[in-house]
């Protein structure tokens, strides 16, 4: 059985609890000890002191008797809770609240120090004991002592209470910790299960499984995450199922017209006098086959390795106009003029020449693609402030509204598009897209179906 992170993290509190729990009571008794032996010692000094002022002194100048004066001591005892003793300067006990200690001896060495902590008195006592001393005197001189003794157990005893309270307090802490920590565990648990759960079904494929957390909390925000991913997962899912259709179509058409008048003139079923025709028509379809090459490979290019920028300054008319004399071929076929419009003064950019003149040649393409014969074609630049715009126009057949918004998509085609022209791959846009979008500039597309389309895109102007 595999250990729950939350086993671990209570193991590791437990060690925590335990070592801290050992320190304290054995620091704790210790500093413990030492706060009440200060606290008993003040006591026994004072009431040593306080005796020896009230009782003794005034007892020898009133005259009271022994008894009367051991009487006094006991009244005393039953207050402070301590034996007191009065002792000579020899150290002999003169009177003491325990009368069987009456002629005990006390040791110079006790008599000398004010305080003597556990002391042990042959004779006197076998147990340990606190001794408070002071001293009685008489003109100049020691007359005796008074001594205060306290039973040295009273003070750990009071040190084990404090410890034993400090424990029964933590111990109630402890229980509520553990409960608190038995709830705490239960509820990460639980919805870590859940969000495990909507895992496992988003990676089967079950995007519409819904993932149901009462929390609102950080849970609520992993779990928005985890369905926002599995939307785009879903996403890619379906774009990759459109992808393999698209790629799939564009390549089975040519395909099957390479192979189908391949076959044809093998067989002899066309005749070789028109054979010709249909050889030109395998290689229109063999272009069609190398340009969707081509650009599969720009795209994988520009995933896979960025897009890869050298950037110069150039003309950007210049270079505008050797695009558009490339076309010539394909406008004679439509019937199509390109109009340039350029400012009289020059314009010099700064950017990737070579990819420039693809984003032109595709746009101008695809201008040509969907203009009505006898149409006109226009291509402008205008500068405004630090940039330069370059404007492909058509009048030409337009994009309908929907469909505005989906031309960058890879392979996406209009219904007018895929009907009457075929040589399209659906990809020049998506490229053109990149390669602006690569030079941190924009490029935008308004259209209106039957009156035209124009793209227009920004590039930066060279500093002089």
């Amino acid at each position: 059985m595999k250990n729950k992170i939350w086993q671990k993290y209570f193991l590791c509190m437990a060690v925590i609890i335990v070592v801290a729990g050992v320190l304290i009571n054995i620091f704790g008794y210790r500093l413990a000890c030492n706060s009440y032996e200060k606290e008993h010692r003040r006591r026994l000094q004072d009431e040593s002191r306080q005796i020896s002022v009230e009782y003794v002194r005034e007892s020898r100048n009133t005259g009271l008797t022994s008894e009367m004066f051991r009487q006094q001591l006991r009244s005393v005892r039953n207050m402070i809770g301590c034996e007191v003793w009065i002792v000579s300067q020899d150290g002999t006990i003169l009177m003491s609240t325990e009368s069987d200690l009456e002629g005990g001896y006390v040791p110079q060495s006790v008599l000398d120090r004010n305080w003597n902590r556990k002391t042990k008195i042959e004779g006197l006592y076998d147990g340990r004991r606190g001794l408070a001393v002071d001293s009685v005197l008489s003109g100049t001189d020691i007359w005796g002592y008074v001594v205060v003794s306290e039973d040295w157990n009273l003070v750990t005893a009071d040190a084990k209470k404090l410890l034993f309270r400090i424990d029964m307090t933590a111990l109630v802490f402890l229980v509520a910790g553990v409960i608190m920590w038995f709830l705490f565990a239960t509820y990460h648990t639980k919805n870590v299960r859940i969000l495990q759960d909507a895992v496992v079904h988003y990676t089967n494929g079950d995007f519409d499984h819904e993932i149901k957390l009462s929390a609102k909390d950080e849970y609520r925000d992993l779990a928005n995450a985890i369905h926002l991913l599995a939307d785009q997962h879903a996403n890619l899912v379906e774009y990759q199922k459109n992808f393999i259709a698209n790629i799939s179509h564009d390549f089975r058409s040519p395909l099957t017209s390479i192979k189908g008048y391949a076959e044809a003139i093998k067989d002899g079923t066309i005749p070789y006098e028109i054979q010709g025709k249909y050889l030109n028509i395998i290689l229109f379809e063999t272009d069609r086959l190398a340009n969707l090459t081509n650009d599969l490979l720009d795209l994988s290019n520009f995933e896979n390795k960025g897009v890869h920028l050298s950037f110069t300054k150039f003309d950007i008319t210049k270079m505008l106009k050797q695009s558009a004399m490339t076309f010539e071929g394909k406008c004679s076929q439509k019937n199509l003029k390109i109009r340039l419009s350029f400012p009289e003064n020059t314009l010099i950019v700064y950017a990737d020449k070579g990819k420039i003149q693809q984003v032109v040649h595709n746009l101008i393409d695809n201008a040509i693609k969907f203009s009505h014969p006898d149409g006109i074609i226009y291509v402008s630049v205008m500068e405004r402030r630090e940039k330069v715009l370059v404007s492909v126009r058509d009048t030409g057949i337009g994009i309908p509204k929907e469909s505005i918004s989906k031309v960058w998509e890879r392979f996406y085609k209009t219904d007018l598009s895929r009907g009457k022209d075929k040589r399209g791959t659906g990809l020049g846009l998506s490229i053109t897209k990149q390669i602006i979008a690569a030079h941190n500039e924009n490029i935008k597309v308004s259209s209106t179906e039957g009156v035209g389309t124009e793209f227009v895109f920004s590039l930066a102007k060279a500093e002089e």
